[in-house]
């Protein structure tokens, strides 16, 4: 029987943050107060700097040096590329 591992608080977050940046409570752009998050998970910001260089390698935030994290903004090319992905996987749920 295979277990599942639990997630980390930092993984928490970053799924909590994701959804945020998904329904646009966070929009493109705007930046992501690392304090606020910290007092509403009642954490210290190390978690939520964890959690920030999780979403910047999925691409949902770009961390400005000496300023913080900002949501990333979606170009046209970016939306194109993706399209294609898109396609492919409509295309494998299509065929199952």
């Amino acid at each position: 029987m295979e277990t599942e591992k639990p997630e980390n608080l930092s993984d928490r977050i970053a799924t909590y943050l994701t959804e945020k940046i998904v329904r646009l409570d966070l929009p493109p752009g705007e930046w992501v107060r690392e304090q606020a998050i910290a007092g509403e998970f009642g954490v210290s910001r190390s978690p939520i700097r964890e959690a920030i260089r999780i979403l910047e390698k999925r691409g949902l935030v770009e961390i400005v040096p000496r300023c913080g994290a900002r949501v990333t903004r979606v170009t046209e090319a970016v939306i194109e590329g993706h399209a294609d992905v898109l396609q492919v996987l409509y295309g494998l749920v299509v065929r199952r």
